[in-house]
């Protein structure tokens, strides 16, 4: 895993980081302006199995805001150049906002934003776990994205040679488009947002945007295997729900 230091370098540059576990862990983009501070937040969110990019500047902070293979953003408003006004418009990926205690920035509050992105709000001081409490948040409302209000879904999700495009909606097995209806969509969404991890037939459908039921969340697995071509994609844990383990890439 990889770990920041406490203190970065005052470069300024848009740190990329190894990813060693085969881009399974969601990139969270980082942007404070105290290193200090910055160096801790970035520990407590690696240390929950994400991948740290920082932004040094706001100008940086601004492109990886529109950059859709970060998975969510944390994003300081004290950080010099960043403009409410630019940071609503160059917004792409589910956000939280630092800021210090008054009014919030006109066209910034509320629950989503532009392109149907989601958004929390974290008034100083708060606590670091608090923060990562609030990313979580944040990664689990992205895998509910298929649902009729639009919000989040990464561009692309992969796991192993297994994608899924959250433009087009569908999913690419082996090269091959395979068209999803909206549940199926937030099924598979869910499930490799937790590759490996069995998820409850009640909470697939429930981050799906369906009524909880165990039996339509058989059928739809079983739609969703014969759609995809293998069974094996998806995994049936006993008493426990269903897993999605990494397919062999380039299989």
């Amino acid at each position: 895993m990889w770990i920041p230091p406490t203190r970065w370098n005052s470069d300024p540059v848009l740190a990329d980081p190894p990813n060693g576990n085969g881009g399974a862990a969601p990139a969270v983009l980082l942007a404070e302006h105290e290193p200090a501070v910055a160096g801790m937040l970035a520990r407590y969110l690696a240390r929950d199995g994400l991948e740290v990019r920082p932004a040094a500047t706001g100008e940086l902070a601004l492109q990886g805001l529109a950059d859709r293979a970060h998975s969510a953003a944390v994003l300081d408003l004290t950080m010099p150049g960043l403009d409410p006004r630019r940071v609503r418009q160059a917004l792409r990926i589910p956000v939280v906002f630092l800021a210090a205690p008054g009014p919030r920035p006109r066209g910034l509050t509320g629950g989503g934003a532009r392109g149907g992105t989601a958004r929390r709000w974290l008034t100083r001081p708060f606590g670091p776990r608090l923060l990562v409490a609030t990313v979580r948040e944040l990664l689990r409302e992205a895998a509910r994205g298929a649902t009729a209000s639009g919000a989040a879904v990464p561009a692309i999700t992969a796991v192993g040679g297994l994608r899924l495009d959250g433009h087009r909606h569908v999913a690419v097995l082996g090269g091959r488009d395979v068209p999803l209806t909206q549940t199926e969509f937030g099924i598979l969404a869910a499930l490799m947002a937790a590759p490996g991890r069995p998820l409850s037939r009640r909470l697939l459908l429930t981050a799906a945007g369906r009524k909880a039921d165990d039996r339509a969340a058989d059928v739809y697995i079983a739609q969703l295997r014969a759609k995809l071509g293998d069974p094996g994609v998806i995994r049936t844990v006993r008493g426990a729900g269903y897993a999605i383990d990494p397919y062999p890439a380039g299989a």
